[in-house]
């Protein structure tokens, strides 16, 4: 048996859609800001970027060390961290000095952890692995200043 595969040049979706999926897209990220994704592993965080691309926000990549510049130079929408970023930031108290929403992923919520995360200012957590739309319904819900300053986004 062999299969077939056949590669589909598709015209430019704006394109066949007239324009209005970017002026609608790009309401939204003129709207919500620049979304600072802060994750170790750079094919998880490329990924991020990528798929908050396709939703039609505004993403950029960053660390421990430039997350703080990008705070201040541009309209910060809300953070996406992991733990291990998140860690690193916390120990620096730096945090709760942005003042924007934070969304922090984490492999499994414990006291100590949502004691840590609340105390640092943390807005937004999910668990890991991301299962559905739970991430992007919490960036949602960052962005619309839907946060619980317990740490617990309720998800």
């Amino acid at each position: 048996m062999h299969l077939k595969v056949a590669l589909w040049k598709l015209p430019n979706l704006d394109d066949r859609l007239g324009g209005g999926l970017v002026r609608r897209r790009s309401e939204r990220v003129s709207e919500a800001g620049i979304i600072l994704i802060g994750v170790e592993d750079a094919v998880l965080a490329d990924s991020l970027r990528f798929s908050l691309e396709l939703e039609g926000y505004s993403a950029k990549l960053c660390d421990e060390r430039s997350l703080l510049p990008l705070v201040a130079a541009n309209k910060t929408g809300c953070l996406v961290l992991d733990q291990e970023v998140f860690t690193k930031l916390a120990a620096g108290r730096t945090i709760s000095d942005l003042h924007v929403p934070v969304v922090l992923m984490v492999g499994q919520r414990t006291q100590r952890l949502m004691e840590r995360a609340r105390a640092a200012g943390v807005t937004h957590m999910v668990e890991t692995p991301l299962l559905g739309g739970v991430l992007f319904e919490e960036i949602k819900k960052a962005l619309d200043g839907d946060g619980r300053p317990d740490g617990n986004s309720g998800s």
